[in-house]
């Protein structure tokens, strides 16, 4: 695993020359912040969770001005064909790695399949047995106040 740490406007070409190289998996924060003091522990549980991950953390100072980070902290997945943003606090690491797309492959995966198929079950079984149940419980209502009436 391995980690870059920009800190300090004077490494601002530093971060830059850094990210050029991908993949990789950037934090930029702002010291003193309490979103990103809350977001610390979930990043060091991505970073021991993903040791093959280049990891680069960028303070406030250091951000390039061409990246484009409006907020902090933001994390970037950054790949050959593009990257993944994510901003805000994340509480775990499995959050944040959901939100950037890692270790997901292009294409269908059996556990993806596996789970839309019983999504579909589950659906058919609440819209179905829904209307059943609904149907079944007016005829229920209906019934008794029919017969109070006659008599």
């Amino acid at each position: 695993m391995s980690v870059k740490k920009f800190v300090g406007a004077a490494k601002k070409e530093d971060a830059k020359k850094a990210l050029e190289k991908k993949p990789c998996i950037v934090l930029f924060y702002m010291i003193g912040c309490p979103h990103c003091e809350a977001n610390k522990p979930a990043w060091e549980e991505l970073k021991k969770e993903h040791p093959e991950e280049e990891f680069i953390e960028i303070e406030s100072e250091a951000t390039p001005d061409d990246e484009g980070v409006s907020g902090f902290p933001t994390m970037k997945h950054k790949k050959e064909d593009g990257e993944k943003v994510t901003t805000g606090e994340k509480h775990s690491a499995k959050e944040i790695a959901d939100d950037l797309e890692l270790g997901l492959k292009k294409g269908s995966s059996r556990r993806r399949r596996a789970f839309r198929r019983t999504h579909r079950r589950r659906y058919r079984k609440l819209r179905y047995g829904t209307l059943r149940n609904h149907v079944s419980l007016r005829q229920k209502l209906v019934r008794p106040s029919i017969l109070s009436e006659k008599f």
